[in-house]
């Protein structure tokens, strides 16, 4: 691995007593939680596989050698029960990112789950996060083709990273921040969509015991990497798209999100936040 250090651990288990295994830079056996530091997270859902495959690479290449010294924490599969299932959900059905206990709801158009932190994956995420309390986070899904910052203190973070784009780069994605702003009614439209998400949670609902919150980013990677343009509106068949390359040429696609995602996440990496 290009000589970067790699300690690795298991979290939880899932539903079907698979282990959740997480990476970090740094020896975490013995050490207290380091000062921003970034937790990367893929596979929430286990039909994207592009999320768990572009964080492996990454890992694995220099650019993570090359950030040794700035403490890294990488999730890369944070549903290995539905990644070997192939589904959205976990092994119960669940969807787990719209499981966690911030504007958690029963009625929803994906499965919440009984109750906020009902499933084992779920509870593993929260207490890594809480026990590790990561300055930054991003969390990689597939393929609304944005970065998406949850929460104002998200905002210098999100736009750093599409910064880090060249030309090129940023063609197939839009940055999507939380505008500053008052009353009730800014916050239900925020709390309307993606209702239990580990964004809301993080971005809106978790406050560490020194009064900071982390910078939440959800990492949504493109429908179609060689997109003119990320349009206002998605197709209505961008998930038949994506799908669809990733059929014929997986590593056709992960070549050609590489660059853009690898900016990103070494800029997040280095990122004060």
């Amino acid at each position: 691995m290009h000589g970067s250090p790699n300690f690795t651990r298991s979290i939880g288990r899932t539903v079907e007593g698979r282990e959740i295994v997480a990476h970090a830079n740094f020896d975490w056996a013995t050490a207290t939680p380091p000062p921003n530091s970034t937790l990367i997270i893929g596979g929430t859902h286990g039909n994207e596989p592009a999320t768990w495959r572009v964080l492996e690479d990454f890992r694995q290449g220099a650019a993570w050698a090359a950030l040794k010294h700035l403490p890294t924490l990488i999730l890369p599969v944070a549903n290995p029960d539905g990644a070997a299932r192939g589904t959205r959900s976990n092994a119960r059905g669940v969807d787990l990112n719209r499981n966690c206990g911030f504007n958690w709801r029963a009625e929803c158009e994906d499965p919440p789950g009984p109750a906020a932190w009902s499933e084992p994956e779920s509870v593993a995420l929260r207490d890594f996060i809480l026990q590790w309390r990561p300055a930054k986070i991003v969390s990689l899904h597939w393929a609304l083709a944005e970065i998406d910052a949850d929460g104002v203190q998200s905002t210098a973070l999100a736009q750093a990273m599409w910064d880090a784009l060249d030309a090129t780069a940023r063609r197939p994605y839009r940055l999507r921040v939380t505008a500053p702003g008052r009353g009730q009614r800014r916050l239900e439209r925020i709390y309307a969509a993606c209702p239990g998400s580990l964004g809301q949670w993080c971005g809106y609902g978790l406050e560490y015991p020194d009064g900071s919150a982390p910078a939440m980013i959800t990492l949504e990677l493109p429908y179609d990497p060689g997109a003119e343009a990320r349009p206002d509106e998605l197709p209505e068949d961008h998930l038949e798209t994506v799908r669809e390359l990733w059929r014929r040429d997986p590593a056709g696609y992960l070549r050609g999100i590489a660059p853009g995602v690898q900016a990103m996440l070494a800029t997040a990496i280095g990122f004060a936040a």
